[in-house]
C-alpha cells in the first residue's frame, strides 16, 4: 500500500470532523442570533407595560407591570412599587405612558441579554398638569422557559 492510500482514509476523517463542528458552531451562531432577537422583542414589549400605569386602572397595571420580572430585581421592583410608585400615583392622581423610541442588543446569549432603550415617558397628574422625559436604560433581561423576562433596570 502506497501512503497516499494510507493517508486518504485519514484526510477523510478530519474533513468528516471539520464538517461537523463547522456546522455545530454555525448552529449555534444563529441560536444566539435568535435568541438576541428574541430578547429584544422582549424589551421593546415589557419595558413599557414595566414603567406604564394609569390611575384608574393602577392596581391592574401594577399587576401586569410585575409579571414582567424576574429573580432578584422582581423583589426590588416590588418593594419600590409598594413603598413609591402606588401611594404616589393614588396620592397624586399619577398615569404615566411609556413608549420605545429606539432599542438595541448590547450583548446577549441564549439565556441572558444586555438590551439599551430609548424610552419617552408621558406622565399626568392632578390638575391636568403633564410632563414629557426622555431617558435611556439598559435592561438585562433573562430566560425563563421559552420567554424572556427583565432581570435588571439601570438608566444610563
Amino acid at each position: 500500500m502506497t501512503r497516499s492510500r494510507m493517508l486518504a482514509p485519514g484526510a477523510v476523517l478530519v474533513a468528516v470532523i471539520l464538517g461537523v463542528f463547522a456546522g455545530v458552531q454555525a448552529h449555534l451562531a444563529a441560536s444566539t442570533a435568535d435568541a438576541r432577537a428574541d430578547a429584544l422583542d422582549a424589551a421593546k414589549t415589557r419595558v413599557p407595560v414595566l414603567l406604564s400605569y394609569d390611575k384608574t386602572t393602577l392596581d391592574e397595571d401594577l399587576d401586569r407591570a410585575r409579571a414582567q420580572t424576574t429573580g432578584s430585581f422582581a423583589d426590588d421592583y416590588e418593594k419600590i412599587l409598594t413603598e413609591v410608585v402606588e401611594p404616589t400615583a393614588k396620592r397624586r392622581g399619577i398615569s404615566t405612558k411609556a413608549t420605545v423610541s429606539a432599542a438595541g442588543v448590547v450583548s446577549g446569549d441564549r439565556d441572558e441579554a444586555v438590551v439599551l432603550l430609548f424610552l419617552t415617558q408621558n406622565t399626568t397628574a392632578k390638575g391636568n398638569r403633564s410632563s414629557v422625559s426622555g431617558s435611556r436604560v439598559e435592561v438585562t433581561l433573562k430566560r425563563t422557559g421559552d420567554d424572556w423576562k427583565i432581570a435588571g433596570l439601570k438608566p444610563v
